[in-house]
């Protein structure tokens, strides 16, 4: 089986001079054209399609070899690849809990913070199918570790090369694609703590056939994770939440106006439930001039409640009766997967290879949420005072001060917490052709085809009108307590005390349902690379070149069903199904061109153009274009840089999600307490039919936002450029340095506009003749009616940095004057982040983000790799600089607003107990660092995904082996 085509011609020297700017910055050039003009094994780079003589090409490229994944010994590529200074963390096993559960258990790439819809995720420089529904973003959690031979990770100069999706870049990952022999790797590790246990079997074999014509492989593996819960750490145990500082004079007196407290909760919701009187305005009030607040015993007695030491209006520390829901938080999800991976290839003829491939993964992943709650304005407890349920006690004061029902605020920890299950199932395959048309030019065809199903369960899920069927209690003609609506086999629940509803209750207001989601994608691609200086004349000089076509189809549907589509769920508003789809096709054209070679000051002069051309179903025509160039002042200096403009066309999702409600507090500008916070809004507001002095119940109630999809999006679009230095001194042996400043700005970005910037727009204006107004809707009596939030290209990104890359290969002995023995490799990645700026509208003012928490201002992996004989150990250093959590607050807001730059030391040993077998032991956070204190606040670790750049599980030990035969 020919493992790779090897041509003896000019395009491999060609080809190999044009393109030499550095990637891969420890593989070495040649060092005379003999050598060059040797056999060349022409490799695919990400960046171009043209086939090169070595891993250097004019766009930046951070790469991870196989040796540095095996020593990082992380199970899922996915964890490897999320620590690189340039991807910004987004899912881990703890978040995806939180974000969606039909995600849960999945992992996508955010290159450079623009979102995982803007990073192009490849395998073999192929599209792959999306894993979410309405999206293309990948789920790297399908890709099998044990196959992947190196990551390339590229920044802007893409789209041109690969279509849509890549205005930030492309990571890629490129995988064996033959094998000989059998390979077993297993792994199992633990947590300092005991907890989050690991497993992972793979096994990989292969054969030659047919006289070593052709090569089939295939890869099995199994991995299986156990749950850490948040209240099984320390750190999430101090419950520490901002809140008012009791020094705090007022603004500018330079003392911090929010500090820590610990071991807080939320009195207002606690367990065994608050009582809360209607104060006749439309709120509420705890009746503290009857002793309250009020909640309720182990016997449903009427109890004091213990507030503690109140720092809010409703949050105290201390006390024995508060809510709080963090601890239900999982730091790791349970899940369980099975990868298998198979395919062939064969040489037809002397010239042409047949290959295919095959991928199906399935993953199964169990989630565990907080359970409801109930406050008045979400989800509201209303009792009547004549419900059998109330105790004696409260029923007087309900009489006493004429009210004829009240509420009860509490979190239902006796409901149990919501669960889902979901069952993920991903098929990829493709087939085709690649070969020689005559010497110089290489051909490839395939078609490809894809698919994602995902089945989720939601398991003990609060039905509201049963709910509210059940808390109507009365008593029946026998002294029974019942339902006043006896329909659907309503059971009374009691929510007076803890613990108060029964079993049969509980039945009676749950319900498990299930939804379903499908995305599809089909792919036709054919290409051609030659050298198109064989056509002689004016193109005589050119180099390396390659043209193609490609057809795309994207399909995706999800089914909600009716409790979806009812919204008669708890926290949720009414979900429609939802489904569309699209296809492309696309024309491209990359070109090499060798300027000058082996004249003083040019050792190597060239440039690369690439150019494509698409025409969607959808938005109808768009063009992509790079222009890229080395000058390699000898075989020490290099300078490269890099001018594109890349697209990306609005994905399903966005185009066609339906329109949904959604439910939101919002503060009304044209309220009596908020009119005069801008010049224009006292006259916008009158002009809107709002009388002096309205009173607005915004801030009380739950109020319409509308939102979905829209399908007159156009394309977003990205200017980028890239300028680098590389340096290979000669007076330092096996040394080199990569130096590249990248921006990146993307116009035409799709976002919708929050609802509460919406309203402040519409009348902070000068006039309501604006387009924020004709989104807004009131009723009659002046209240908020509806608010679209849809969908728009209104949005932009800009962002610039500085990546870092040096290697260092030291013989011990050599620089130790035989002191010392063995070979020590230091690797150094880094990025300074020096802007991330978001702007929400044309014209806004831009939320600057560099430096917030989750976008740290530099980012470094230092790795030093010692070798001796049978031994290799491996140390790893990650530094995260520090970071704030809202740059646009004054320092004096609160305190911490930083959280320190913080050190991860991760170490791994690895004795080769023969030539191919090796056992190993890692620990990852060697130190057992914590998450900073401001990236403890529950609210920030749950909710917001920042906090997740940090280590949030703790010291974690792995033992691992691996044999080959």
């Amino acid at each position: 089986m020919k493992a790779t085509n090897k041509k003896r011609s000019k395009i491999a020297l060609a080809i190999c001079m044009s393109l030499c700017a550095n990637s891969a910055i420890s593989q070495e050039v040649a060092d005379s054209q003999q050598e060059l003009e040797q056999d060349v094994e022409l490799i695919s780079v990400t960046g171009s399609r043209i086939p090169t003589g070595s891993a250097d090409t004019a766009i930046p490229t951070t790469s991870l070899n196989a040796e540095t994944i095996s020593l990082d010994g992380g199970v899922r590529i996915s964890d490897i690849v999320n620590q690189l200074p340039s991807i910004r963390t987004t899912q881990t096993a703890a978040n995806t809990n939180v974000n969606s559960e039909k995600e849960a258990g999945t992992a996508f790439i955010d290159l450079r913070g623009f979102g995982i819809d803007r990073t192009l995720v490849l395998i073999d420089g192929r599209r792959q199918v999306g894993g979410r529904p309405g999206s293309s973003a990948v789920d790297t959690n399908t890709i099998p570790t044990a196959l992947v031979q190196r990551v390339e990770v590229i920044t802007g100069g893409a789209s041109a090369v690969y279509g849509a999706d890549a205005v930030s870049g492309v990571v890629n990952f490129i995988m064996r694609d033959d094998f000989e022999g059998i390979q077993i790797d297993t792994q199992g590790g633990v947590s300092d703590e005991g907890d989050g246990e690991q497993f992972n079997f793979s096994l990989t074999g292969g054969k030659n056939f047919s006289k070593d014509k052709g090569n089939a492989y295939f890869n099995f593996t199994y991995e299986r994770a156990n749950e850490i819960v948040g209240q099984d750490r320390d750190y999430a145990n101090r419950r520490i939440r901002f809140a008012s500082n009791p020094l705090s004079t007022g603004p500018n007196d330079g003392i911090p106006d929010l500090i820590l407290f610990e071991n807080t909760g939320f009195v207002s919701t606690p367990p065994s439930g608050q009582v809360q009187f209607r104060n006749g305005s439309g709120g509420t009030e705890l009746g503290r001039e009857l002793g309250g607040p009020f909640t309720f015993g182990a016997n449903g007695q009427l109890v004091t409640q213990d507030e503690g030491q109140l720092v809010e209006s409703s949050l105290s520390v201390g006390g024995n009766n508060a809510g709080d829901l963090s601890r239900f938080d999982l730091l790791q999800t349970p899940m369980e997967r099975i990868l298998f991976t198979t395919g062939l290839k064969y040489d037809v003829s002397d010239e042409d290879t047949f290959f295919a491939k095959v991928k199906y993964a399935t993953t199964d992943v169990r989630t565990a949420e907080q359970t409801t709650f109930s406050l008045p304005g979400l989800a509201p407890i209303i009792i009547d005072r004549d419900n059998p349920y109330v105790p004696e006690e409260l029923r007087q004061i309900l009489v006493d001060r004429g009210d004829q029902d009240f509420f009860v605020s509490r979190t239902n920890i006796d409901h149990g917490r919501r669960r889902s299950q979901s069952d993920r199932e991903t098929f990829q395959m493709y087939l085709g052709f690649e070969g020689y048309i005559w010497e110089d030019y290489q051909y490839s065809i395939h078609y490809q085809y894809g698919k994602t199903d995902i089945e989720t369960n939601f398991i003990n899920r609060q039905l509201p009108s049963r709910f509210n069927q059940a808390l109507d209690a009365v008593l029946d003609g026998q002294g029974n307590i019942v339902c006043r609506d006896q329909s659907n086999g309503c059971v009374p629940i009691n929510v007076l005390g803890a613990n108060a509803a029964s079993p049969e209750a509980l039945a009676f207001i749950s319900t498990d349902f299930q939804t379903t989601s499908e995305l599809e994608q089909q792919i036709l691609s054919a290409s051609l690379v030659g050298d198109v200086g064989d056509f002689g004349g004016i193109l005589a000089d050119l180099a390396g070149f390659a043209v193609g076509i490609e057809y795309r189809e994207e399909e995706t549907s999800s089914v909600e069903g009716e409790l979806r589509n009812s919204g008669d769920l708890f926290n949720s508003p009414p979900i429609a199904d939802a489904g569309g789809d699209y296809d492309v096709f696309e024309a491209f054209a990359e070109l090499s061109i060798p300027i000058l070679q082996d004249v003083a000051f040019a050792q190597d002069l060239s440039l690369d153009a690439a150019i494509r051309f698409s025409d969607y179903s959808t938005i109808g025509q768009t063009t992509a274009w790079k222009l890229g160039g080395v000058w390699a002042l000898d075989e020490q200096i290099k300078f490269r840089f890099t001018v594109s403009t890349a697209v990306r066309a609005p994905n399903i999702g966005e185009l066609f999600a339906p329109e949904n409600v959604a439910l939101q507090f919002l503060i009304d500008p044209c309220d009596v307490n908020n009119i005069n916070n801008n010049a224009n809004r006292a006259s916008n507001c009158a002009a809107d039919g709002i009388p002096d002095g309205f009173v607005s119940q915004s801030l009380n109630r739950n109020n319409t936002i509308i939102t979905g999809g829209n399908a007159e999006l156009s394309e977003e679009e990205s200017d980028s450029y890239t300028v680098g230095l590389v340096i290979k001194p000669n007076f330092i042996d096996n040394f080199s340095l990569a130096v590249d400043l990248w921006d990146i700005q993307i116009k035409n970005a799709i976002n919708s506009i929050p609802a509460q910037d919406i309203i402040n727009s519409c009348y902070d204006d000068n006039t309501l003749n604006n387009p924020f107004c004709a989104q807004v809707t009131r009723q009659a009596n002046g209240q908020f009616d509806i608010i679209r939030s849809t969908l728009i290209n209104i949005a932009s990104f800009e962002a610039r940095g500085l990546d870092i890359e040096s290697t260092y290969d030291l013989d011990l002995a050599d620089v130790s004057d035989n002191w010392l023995a063995g070979d020590l490799l230091i690797n150094a990645t880094a990025t300074y982040l020096d802007d991330l700026t978001f702007y929400g509208t044309d014209g806004g003012v831009g939320n600057k983000e560099a430096g917030e928490l989750g976008d740290p201002r530099f980012s470094l992996n230092l790795r030093a790799t010692y070798k001796l004989d049978a031994l290799t150990i491996s140390v790893e250093q990650r530094y995260q600089s520090d970071q704030v959590f809202d740059r646009s607050e004054p320092d004096e807001v609160r305190y911490p607003n930083n959280t320190g730059g913080q050190w991860y030391t991760d170490l791994q040993a690895r004795v080769a107990i023969s030539e191919s077998t090796s056992a190993y032991v890692g620990i990852d956070n060697l130190f057992d660092q914590g998450p900073p204190d401001l990236a403890q606040v529950p609210e920030v670790r749950s909710f917001t995904g920042d906090a997740i750049t940090y280590d949030q599980i703790g010291r974690f030990i792995r033992v691992g082996f691996s044999s080959r035969f």
